[in-house]
């Protein structure tokens, strides 16, 4: 039972993020993620061209 308390008493130390934080948190994570999609794809497509255009020639 100690144990369960003292968790009770750290997260109450805790300082938890405003909604004004989260939202500004999830839309860097959101727009990090579509970046690395992008880059992550465009890769891909040029990658799969070189395949394409060595096993043609």
């Amino acid at each position: 039972m100690r144990f369960i308390a003292s968790v009770f008493e750290e997260m109450g130390k805790v300082t938890w993020p405003t909604f004004r934080e989260n939202v500004r948190y999830t839309g860097i994570v959101i727009m990090t993620s579509a970046f690395f999609a992008i880059v992550f794809g465009v890769a891909d497509w040029v990658f799969e061209q070189g395949i394409t255009f060595l096993s043609t020639h």
